[in-house]
């Protein structure tokens, strides 16, 4: 099994660079960068439920002019077309974009990774063993508007916040639902504190619930307005379920870590740059908003895969991270990081092995040439 075959890779890797020094960083999550784009890369277009979907919009751009291709009848957005036109400039072959397209995803993922996270080897590791990497394969649009996202987080710390809405926007060409992070620069405005969570934390629970409960009249109303996503109809399956219990559980664990625990210390705010604990914390509770109402409604879950990436932003900054002991010379794993890794992992084995098959069909991996 692929997925197993990287992440054994993963796990003798960081036995190999037990020292937590940039050089062995760039290492680990260099090689991990590799595998991803790799595998990715050479996937069949079996791999993923939608992937033969974009290799047909490929297909059935390759020929036009560019005029043509942008007002070109299609369910995707211009961004995208223009990406399928720029391929089909040089090749036919759609097997190219889907190599193009690997590049583009995993090497954002990777960057933003090793630049932003407080601990990139526990990120790299949830990155697969919660299940984004496989997913990513599937959903190739959404993916592209989320690297472009991935880069535009650095531009939202520093505060530039033009730079970052017109990355917004950019990220939009690929999927439209991506212009909801136009409002996050509004997200700063509110104070997030042991005082205010007194509000906040009852207030997300209430908006949960109340979203759970009028998710689908709620639908009426909006296909009303966009007749174009009339034809959706409300989906629900077991597993939505459990992508809110553990989503809530790891917001729930971080929450308590950054302002009610004992040894709870916030990061300090540095001038002229985002509060982060702050700004994820409220991220994260958002997302369980969006989970709950994702029960009700499956299609939302592409809205929540837009904040179960922060699972690689708030869990490294939360969860002790493994260290060096010198005196035994070797990698020594605080208890709640290994409860961590142990519920990633069950969590990774129960859908490669009990739900593989419906895994938007990126389980089982098949390489094109097979």
């Amino acid at each position: 099994m692929v997925y197993v075959g990287i992440l054994l890779v993963m796990v003798l890797l960081r036995l190999c660079l037990p020292q937590d020094t940039q050089k062995n960083r760039r290492i680990f999550v260099g090689t991990c960068c590799m595998l991803f784009v790799l595998f990715a890369a050479c996937r069949a277009p079996e791999v993923g439920r939608d992937t033969a979907l974009f290799l047909d919009v490929f297909d059935k751009l390759h020929g036009r002019g560019f005029l043509d291709t942008q007002i070109f009848s299609s369910w995707v957005e211009p961004g995208f077309r223009l990406l399928c036109w720029l391929l089909a400039q040089f090749t036919s072959n759609g097997q190219w974009l889907v190599v193009v397209t690997s590049v583009i995803i995993h090497v954002s993922v990777c960057v933003f990774i090793y630049r932003h996270t407080q601990n990139p080897y526990l990120a790299c590791f949830l990155y697969l063993t919660l299940m984004l990497y496989p997913w990513y394969l599937n959903v190739m649009r959404q993916a592209l508007a989320i690297s472009v996202l991935l880069f535009a987080w650095g531009a939202f710390r520093q505060k530039h916040f033009l730079r970052f809405s017109f990355l917004v926007l950019l990220a939009a060409t690929f999927h439209t639902s991506a212009l909801m992070f136009l409002l996050c620069p509004l997200l700063t405005l509110i104070p997030v504190s042991k005082k205010s969570l007194r509000i906040l934390l009852p207030a997300t629970v209430l908006l949960a619930v109340a979203g759970a409960v009028f998710v689908r009249p709620l639908l009426g109303w909006v296909t009303a307005l966009l007749p174009r996503y009339a034809d959706y109809e409300p989906t629900t399956f077991l597993a939505l379920y459990g992508f809110l219990a553990l989503f809530v559980i790891v917001t729930g664990y971080g929450v308590w870590r950054l302002y009610y625990a004992k040894t709870a210390t916030t990061a300090e705010i540095i001038k002229g740059r985002v509060d982060e604990c702050g700004f994820l914390t409220l991220m994260m509770l958002i997302g369980v908003v969006v989970a709950a109402m994702m029960t009700q409604f499956g299609q939302l879950q592409r809205v929540f895969n837009y904040f179960e990436v922060f699972y690689l932003l708030w869990l490294p900054m939360v969860v002790p991270p493994a260290f060096f002991e010198k005196k035994h010379k070797h990698l020594a794993f605080p208890v709640v990081e290994i409860v961590v890794l142990l519920v990633a992992l069950a969590y990774f084995f129960f859908i490669l092995f009990a739900r593989s098959a419906l895994w938007y069909d990126a389980l089982p991996y098949r390489f094109f040439w097979q």
